[in-house]
């Protein structure tokens, strides 16, 4: 089943794609098709996160919380996770030390587009627990 993605890079850029195979944390690169149809296989090591979204689009008038409500994820580790652009997202993390690669955050705010984030392992993303 296809599933929508956006991709943001390292860059500042991002992707919106699709791919058609389940992610694994394990690999070094997905393969994806682009917006534009186009086949690309892209390494990890450039990516900030993969955003599993509702709509590759997104609502670009909705803010997202970052405070756990009702109808957050209830399972797992609460934790901040502040990316080195800045960006702040808050979220659970069901096993932290999941892959080295990276780990999957669900977010706090239960009407965000994202689904589900894979957060790629780096030095300069800072992970708090916040239990």
């Amino acid at each position: 089943m296809d599933q929508d993605l956006v991709l943001r890079m390292r860059d500042g850029s991002l992707k919106r794609c699709r791919i058609r195979t389940p992610f694994s944390a394990g690999v070094a690169r997905i393969q994806v098709v682009t917006a534009e149809g186009k086949v690309e296989t892209v390494p990890l090591s450039e990516m900030k996160a993969i955003f599993f979204v509702r709509d590759p689009e997104g609502n670009p008038t909705y803010k997202r919380g970052n405070e756990f409500t009702e109808g957050s994820p209830a399972a797992g580790t609460a934790v901040k996770v502040t990316f080195p652009d800045g960006e702040v997202m808050r979220g659970r993390v069901l096993n932290p030390a999941e892959h080295r690669s990276g780990f999957f955050l669900f977010p706090a705010d239960p009407l965000d587009n994202n689904l589900k984030v894979f957060v790629v392992r780096s030095p300069d993303v800072v992970v708090e627990v916040e239990e």
